[in-house]
């Protein structure tokens, strides 16, 4: 006859299969995690045959467009490696506009 410890704590309320991460491992999983949304986001409105997207910004204004620049600045990320990648678009926006690149 066998003693089996019930899960307690954390573990009684996830499933068995859960996967519990932490530390470093689980910061660059959620970052590459928000990378990947923001290119599921702006996938469709690249190339020649991009399509429109309706966005509309923290002022209620609605934007109907297929320039990825625009959607990606438009967007109001609230996690931090989305954030730079925001940022990162409008800096190599900047530039090109002022002829830099």
């Amino acid at each position: 006859m066998g003693f089996q410890m019930q899960p307690y704590g954390m573990q009684a309320m996830l499933k068995e299969c859960h996967k519990h991460l932490f530390g470093l491992k689980e910061a660059v999983l959620k970052n590459i995690d928000a990378c990947k949304q923001l290119s599921v986001i702006t996938r469709t409105s690249l190339c020649p045959n991009g399509m429109y997207k309706m966005v509309i910004n923290h002022l209620d204004k609605l934007f109907m467009t297929n320039d990825t620049a625009t959607i990606v600045n438009e967007l109001e990320g609230q996690h931090p490696a989305a954030k730079i990648s925001v940022l990162a678009s409008k800096l190599n926006r900047r530039k090109s506009v002022m002829g830099l690149i």
